[in-house]
C-alpha cells in the first residue's frame, strides 16, 4: 500500500509541474519546425561553400577564347581580342557600397563574333535625367573576363537598337536576340585586370554562406529562447527552484 501512494504522489508531481498546457502544446509544435529550419539553413550554407569552392577553381583556369568551347559554362574565364562597336546600354538600378549606378553594356566585336560585354559599374549623377558619360578605346583591345548567363526576365529589356545609347532595367533574352550576338543567352563580365574594366566587385552569388549560416543561428537561438520561455511561462520550475 505504501508504494502504491508514493506511486501516485510522483505521478501527480510529474503532470503538476505544467501548469500551462495550451503554451505547452504550442511549444511542442515550435520547437521541432525552429530546430528544423536551422538546419536546413546549415544544410544550404554547406551548399554555398561547396559552390563557391567550384566557382573559385573555375575562375582560377587559363582564360580561353569562348568560340573555341564546346559547351559554354558559367564563370568560363575567357579572352577576347577585338574593339567595342557602337553606344552602350546603362544597366540601371545597380548598386556598389550602398551607391547607385549603371552597369555598362557593351557589345565587343571579336573576329565575325559579336559578344555581349558587361564592363562593370559607373556611379549615377546628381541628375537622373542625365547618364553618366562612359568612354571606350576605338582602337583595338585584348579584353579578359569570364561567361555570365543571361536571365531570361519577363518584358521588353529596352526598345533602343544596338546604335543608340539606352537605359535598361533588366537584361534579358528579347534584348540580347536584337543585337546578332554569337551567344544572345551568354555575356562576358570583365575581370578587374581588364584594362577597359570598369568598377567591378562581381557578386558571384546572390547569399554567400556566412548569411545563411547567421540564418541557421537565428533559429537555434530561437528555439533556446523557446525552451527557456516554456520553463518559465509554462511550468512551476521557477517555485520548485526557490524552494530549493
Amino acid at each position: 500500500m505504501t508504494v502504491h501512494t508514493t506511486s501516485v504522489q510522483t505521478g501527480t508531481a510529474s503532470v503538476a509541474l505544467i501548469r500551462n498546457w495550451p503554451l505547452t502544446l504550442l511549444s511542442a509544435v515550435l520547437l521541432p519546425l525552429l530546430i528544423g529550419l536551422g538546419i536546413w539553413q546549415m544544410h544550404r550554407a554547406d551548399e554555398k561553400a561547396a559552390l563557391n569552392a567550384a566557382i573559385d577553381a573555375r575562375l582560377s583556369m587559363q582564360p580561353q577564347n569562348p568560340a573555341e568551347l564546346t559547351a559554354l559554362q558559367a564563370y568560363t574565364p575567357v579572352r577576347l581580342l577585338g574593339y567595342y562597336s557602337g553606344e552602350p546600354y546603362y544597366l540601371d538600378n545597380r548598386t556598389r557600397s550602398g551607391k547607385v549606378g549603371y552597369e555598362i553594356l557593351q557589345v565587343f566585336i571579336a573576329g565575325e563574333q559579336r559578344w555581349l560585354v558587361n564592363r562593370g559599374w559607373v556611379a549615377a549623377g546628381s541628375d537622373r535625367g542625365r547618364l553618366p558619360e562612359v568612354h571606350w578605346p576605338l582602337a583595338a583591345k585584348v579584353i579578359t573576363g569570364f561567361l555570365y548567363p543571361v536571365a531570361d526576365a519577363q518584358g521588353q529589356g529596352s526598345s533602343a537598337d544596338g546604335a543608340t545609347a539606352a537605359r535598361i532595367q533588366s537584361l534579358n533574352s528579347d534584348l540580347t536576340s536584337r543585337l546578332n550576338l554569337a551567344q544572345p543567352l551568354w555575356t562576358i563580365r570583365l575581370s578587374a585586370d581588364s584594362d577597359t574594366a570598369l568598377v567591378t566587385d562581381w557578386q558571384l552569388l546572390p547569399s554567400p554562406p556566412q548569411r545563411h549560416t547567421a540564418y541557421a543561428v537565428q533559429w537555434f537561438a530561437m528555439a533556446i529562447a523557446l525552451v527557456l520561455l516554456w520553463l518559465f511561462a509554462a511550468t512551476n520550475i521557477r517555485e520548485r527552484l526557490r524552494k530549493k
